[in-house]
């Protein structure tokens, strides 16, 4: 039932997966097949009626009659007519098949990004991305066996059995009947063992490029402290098991094609007894002797193609698993709104109030996080949250941002809950700096302009002046079209920061999350970055995550959270009065300059 499970939800696949135009391709292709298939049978067929013929002529010891030219050339033409169409099919069979593919491979990409992050951060990277290799191997091979096998064969063998039939020997027949039967029992048999060693192997291949993929991304890290040595042994490890599960879904195939030669051996010694005994007998003709010899030999191929089929099928089964799994995580848009709330208004262009109440959160259900946390950020504030690490600030801009769900409470923006609004709608309306800026391997106007395609060459200046940073670009070769590399690793630290915030900045944002803004800035570039983000802040609402107490000392109020609680709230003045927390972590960082 599992297997037939998996059967039906790759079939709904390719089904939603197929656009008129691609269905169009799939007829035409499997036209091409039938008719190879058909012909591929009539070939013997023909070849049968040209030895009759020849046999017949020479009895009569004449030259080469009419009907001996006429059969030669129709067997000529099945032969080159099949020769063609096996010329043809490829063209037609490898266009489904790679538009099938690319079709799969933007479904997947579009799902992907529209994962819950809690989602994802369960999987590596490495076996996210292999799972989409392995369902496309699987898709060829589905594609490749649907087309190339399975139809074609059952053409071929419908007219072999009609073939058969008109030579009146019964026990022709039945003997072939009963190879067939043996040979399809053979493989599906062999198919069900095969399903299991695939899905083993499928499993170590996904920890292999796992492996794969969290070394390339660490590649500094393992040389800084001498772990490269690790590394490899892990990776030993890891390919050592899949070349023992790969050895066991081999030796399994090499069992099965064994067994199917010992079928095909006691089939062609049965074909030949039958055969010859009705030569001798005078019930079978040459040319019948022929035809019989020739099916059979030709019989075996597509029936072992079959098998094939089956395996692969198995196969691709276990390839495609992991994607399929994906498929069936709900996306952000999936995650069901509270029953209570109606669809959310429009929003309105001016910065928003907002309110944390009774919110609870944790990345681990039973570990929160936050707890029953209530706080309101006035319109147009800017409202700076402090604590020790782990505390939950960060945690905030990301529950706003609807990267998770709380598991209890609600975020309202003017008064209505986030979850009642598009995502895109809600995200539109942010600005954020994050801690750690993920960069991609484009431009730095890209780079800026994220999200934005219609971000006029101004804006992206003015975003980059406001960030300090566009001095160093007029100093690049390439100004605003320099490439930064994968991760822009070819910026410090401090400029990735930099480009953070104009990629913050260019978005005009109703509300400004900063998240460590200016942690890896100078003390000089800090002050006139600050400056920049507070000449933004009387046009939005802005929430600012820090650490350095120096940098929020501005802020209109400011939250000291602890293990998820409000411990102390206040202006700086009014905080360092009291004496509290936050005055000790104003000592503690100070302490040194005091």
């Amino acid at each position: 039932m599992p297997r037939l499970h998996g059967i039906a939800a790759i079939l709904r696949l390719i089904q939603e997966l197929t656009d008129s135009r691609l269905r169009l391709y799939m007829l035409a292709a499997t036209a091409m097949v039938i008719i190879g298939g058909v012909l591929s049978a009539i070939t013997p067929l023909a070849l049968k009626h040209l030895v009759d013929a020849v046999a017949a002529s020479a009895q009569k010891s004449t030259s080469a009659s009419t009907s001996v030219l006429a059969e030669g050339a129709l067997y000529m033409a099945a032969l080159c007519g099949t020769r063609l169409v096996a010329d043809c099919r490829p063209l037609l069979v490898n266009t489904v098949d790679q538009r099938l593919i690319a079709a799969l491979r933007r479904r997947f990409f579009g799902h992907l990004l529209h994962l819950p992050l809690a989602t994802l951060l369960q999987r590596r990277s490495g076996e996210v991305l292999h799972s989409l290799d392995l369902a496309s191997a699987g898709t060829q091979l589905i594609v490749g066996h649907v087309c190339n096998s399975v139809v074609p064969v059952l053409a071929e063998l419908g007219v072999m059995v009609w073939v058969l039939g008109q030579l009146q020997q019964p026990a022709l027949v039945a003997l072939f009947a009963i190879t067939a039967v043996a040979y399809l029992a053979l493989f599906t048999l062999g198919a069900v063992r095969l399903n299991r060693h695939a899905e083993t192997v499928t499993a170590a291949s996904l920890s292999v490029h796992g492996q794969l993929a969290d070394g390339l991304n660490s590649v500094e890290t393992l040389r800084c402290f001498n772990a490269v040595a690790q590394a490899q042994r892990t990776m030993e490890t890891v390919s050592s098991a899949l070349l023992r599960r790969w050895h066991g879904y081999f030796l399994t195939t090499t069992r099965t094609s064994i067994a199917a030669t010992a079928v095909f051996a006691a089939s062609l010694a049965g074909c030949f007894a039958i055969t010859s005994d009705g030569v001798a007998r005078g019930t079978l003709s040459v040319g019948g002797f022929v035809l019989s010899s020739v099916y059979l030999l030709q019989m075996v191929r597509p029936l072992e193609a079959l098998g094939a089929a089956a395996r692969d099928l198995s196969r691709s089964l276990g390839f495609m698993q992991p994607l399929l799994d994906l498929l069936r995580e709900p996306v952000d848009e999936q995650l069901p709104p509270p029953a209570h709330v109606k669809e959310a208004r429009a929003c309105t262009a001016r910065a928003p109030s907002i309110r944390f109440e009774r919110l609870t959160f944790g990345y681990d259900r039973s570990q929160p996080v936050i707890h029953a946390l209530d706080l309101d950020i006035a319109a147009g504030t800017t409202t700076a949250i402090v604590g020790p690490s782990g505390s939950g600030k960060s945690s905030l801009i990301r529950l706003l941002l609807r990267l998770y769900s709380p598991q209890h409470g609600r975020i309202l923006i003017d008064g209505r809950p986030i979850a009642t609004q598009s995502i895109d709608e809600l995200r539109s309306r942010i600005g954020l700096v994050p801690q750690d800026t993920t960069l991609l391997h484009a431009s730095i106007a890209t780079n800026i302009a994220l999200g934005l395609p219609d971000a006029t060459t101004a804006q992206i200046e003015q975003a980059a002046r406001g960030a300090q940073l566009h001095d160093l670009i007029a100093s690049m070769p390439d100004r605003y079209e320099t490439l930064i590399g994968e991760r822009g690793l070819k910026l410090s630290g401090g400029e990735r920061q930099r480009l953070a915030i104009a990629r913050a900045l260019i978005r005009q944002p109703k509300i400004l999350l900063l998240d460590e803004p200016t942690s890896m800035l100078d003390s000089s570039t800090e002050a006139e970055v600050l400056d920049t983000l507070r000449e933004a802040s009387p046009e939005c609402t802005t929430i600012l995550v820090a650490h350095r107490l120096a940098s929020v000392a501005h802020a209109d109020e400011i939250i000291v959270l602890d293990q998820g609680r409000i411990r102390e709230r206040g202006r700086h003045r009014e905080l360092l009065a009291r004496d509290g927390m936050y005055c000790r972590l104003w000592r503690q960082q100070n302490h040194g300059a005091s």
